[in-house]
C-alpha cells in the first residue's frame, strides 16, 4: 500500500514511541503571533504536533510529598526524550525532500522589552490544539482525554504543505465538558492566578477558545520559580521553600499587576540562585543535551535517589553541563495546574487530594526538604539558606544577563502581528457577547404568551 507524505510522518512518529500525532497545515495556523510556524523556518506552512504523558507514579509522590526526585527526573528524561524525537522526526522530513526545524520543548521565547513575558517562539499548546489533538483547559494547559494535561509537546514545523487532521473536539469541549465539572486547576495555585468564573479567549481560525481570566502571568512565573510556595490558608505547599510576605495574608483578588511585578523582581533578585537554577532549567528543555552527558546522569537510576543523594548528583550534573554555583535540586517547584489535571475528573480529584492534604515540605536545617502536617511546625523548622549580599547581587546580575542575551529586544513583525491579533480577538469576544445578548432577547421573548401580533395563529 502507497502511504501518502501525511501518513508516512505519523508512522514515522509513532514508531519512535509516542502515540499521540497530529498534523496542521496552512489553513489551520491564523491565530496569536505564536502559532506563525515562520518564526522558526522561513517558509514554514505546516506543523506537527506531538504528546507524551508525564509519569502518573511520579506525580503522586510530587503531589503527596512523598518526594519531588522522581518528577524533577521525569521531566528531564521525558523532554530531553521528546527534543530527540523531534530531531528525528525534523530528519525524516528532510529526507522527504523538504525543509523542517524542531522547536525546543521549552524556554524558546521571543525577544520582547520585558523579559519576564515569556512568549514562546511558537507556542506546542496552540500547535497541539491546531493539530486537533489537544483542546485548551481552564488553567489554560491544553488537555487530551488520553492523558488530561500532564504532557510533555514537541512541535517540528515543516515547509512542506500537509493536510490537517480532523478535529476531535470542538473549542469548547474541554472547558464545557471537563473542566467546569472539575477545576481544581484553580484551587491548586498557590498565588490564585485565575480570577473566577470568569473567561478570556485565544482567536484561532476564527473560533474563539475559552480559558480561565488571569490576574497576571507573573503570579505563575514566582509560584513555577520558587518565589512563594504557600498556599493562601496556609494547609500546603510547594516544594519552592521560599515564602514572600508580600503575597501573604493578603486576599488574593489585590495581587494586581502593579503590586505582583515590583514583589516578583524583588524576590528574584534576594533568592541567590536564581541565576544557576534557570541556567538548568534551560538545559532540562532549551538544549538538546550530549548523549553521553545525559546517560551519565541516567545511568545512576536517579529516580530511586534519596533527596540527599540527588542533590549531589544533580549539582555534579550540572557542572558537567556548565552550570556552576547550584545549591540544591530543587527546580521544579509548581506547574500544579498542569500537574494535577489527569486523565479523569476522578484521577485529577485524587491528585487534588494528594497535594492538600500531605501537609507543607519546608527546608530543614540540613538543606533538604522536610515534609510537616502544620504551618506552625513549618515555622519552627524552616532555615532559609544563607547567603551573602554579594552572592545575592552577583546571581540577580547572572539572572538578568541570561534573560536579556536570550530574551530581550524588539521585533516588528512580532509586535505588529500581535496588534493585528489583538484588534481581531476583540472585534470576536465583542460578536460573542453582542450574540449573546441576541439569544438571551430570543429566549426572554419565546417565555411570553403569544399573540396575535406576534404571528402565531391561534391555538398552536
Amino acid at each position: 500500500m502507497n502511504l501518502n507524505t501525511e501518513e508516512k510522518i505519523k508512522d514515522f512518529v509513532r514508531s519512535q514511541g509516542v502515540e499521540l500525532v497530529g498534523l496542521a497545515g496552512p489553513d489551520r495556523l491564523e491565530g496569536p503571533p505564536s502559532l506563525d510556524p515562520t518564526y522558526t523556518l522561513k517558509g514554514a506552512k505546516s506543523i506537527v504536533s506531538m504528546v507524551l504523558p508525564m509519569n502518573q507514579g511520579a506525580i503522586h509522590d510530587y503531589l503527596g510529598k512523598k518526594s519531588d526526585v522522581p518528577h524533577n527526573v521525569d521531566q528531564l528524561k521525558e523532554n530531553q526524550r521528546m527534543f530527540r524525537v523531534s530531531e528525528m522526526v525534523a530528519g525524516y522530513i528532510r529526507s522527504l525532500g523538504y525543509k523542517a526545524a524542531v522547536v525546543p520543548p521549552n524556554n524558546s521565547y521571543r525577544r520582547t522589552l520585558y523579559v519576564f513575558a515569556t512568549i514562546p517562539t511558537f507556542s506546542h499548546r496552540f500547535g497541539a490544539m491546531a493539530a486537533g489533538i489537544a483542546g485548551q483547559g481552564w488553567s489554560g494547559n491544553v488537555m487530551t482525554e488520553e492523558y488530561g494535561a500532564a504532557t510533555y509537546l514537541g512541535t517540528v514545523v515543516t515547509d512542506a504543505v500537509l493536510k490537517s487532521d480532523p478535529l476531535r473536539h470542538s473549542s469548547r469541549y474541554f472547558v464545557d465538558e471537563w473542566c467546569k465539572k472539575c477545576r481544581v486547576c484553580d484551587k491548586v495555585c498557590p498565588l490564585g492566578m485565575f480570577i473566577g468564573e470568569e473567561e478570556e479567549y485565544i482567536l484561532m481560525n476564527g473560533e474563539l477558545h475559552p480559558r480561565a481570566k488571569r490576574r497576571d502571568i507573573n503570579l505563575c512565573n514566582g509560584g513555577c520559580f520558587g518565589l512563594h510556595a504557600l498556599s493562601n490558608d496556609k494547609k500546603w505547599s510547594t516544594y519552592g521553600y521560599r515564602w514572600t510576605k508580600g503575597w501573604m495574608d493578603v486576599p488574593l483578588e489585590e495581587l494586581t499587576t502593579m503590586k505582583v511585578i515590583p514583589e516578583f523582581v524583588r524576590q528574584i533578585s534576594l533568592a541567590g540562585d536564581s541565576g544557576a537554577r534557570y541556567k538548568m532549567i534551560r538545559h532540562y528543555a532549551g538544549y538538546l543535551m550530549k548523549d553521553e552527558l545525559l546517560n551519565e546522569y541516567l545511568d545512576k537510576h536517579p529516580e530511586t535517589m534519596s533527596q540527599e543523594e540527588h542533590k549531589k548528583a544533580f549539582v555534579k550534573h550540572g557542572e558537567r553541563l556548565g552550570v556552576k554555583g547550584l545549591q540544591n535540586d530543587t527546580l521544579l517547584t509548581c506547574g500544579n495546574c498542569g500537574v494535577v489535571c489527569g486523565s479523569s475528573i476522578q484521577e485529577s480529584a485524587e491528585r487534588y487530594r494528594l497535594l492538600t492534604n500531605s501537609g507543607l515540605v519546608v527546608r530543614g536545617a540540613d538543606g533538604n526538604m522536610v515534609n510537616v502536617p502544620t504551618f506552625e511546625e513549618a515555622v519552627e523548622i524552616r532555615q532559609l539558606p544563607k547567603r551573602s549580599l554579594w552572592s545575592k547581587l552577583k546571581d540577580a546580575w547572572i539572572l538578568s544577563w541570561t534573560f536579556h542575551k536570550w530574551y530581550w529586544g524588539f521585533e516588528p513583525k512580532s509586535f505588529i502581528r500581535g496588534i493585528r491579533y489583538a484588534r481581531r480577538l476583540k472585534k470576536a469576544v465583542k460578536d460573542r457577547i453582542t450574540g449573546h445578548k441576541d439569544l438571551a432577547v430570543a429566549a426572554e421573548n419565546t417565555k411570553r404568551v403569544p399573540k396575535a401580533s406576534d404571528g402565531y395563529a391561534s391555538g398552536m
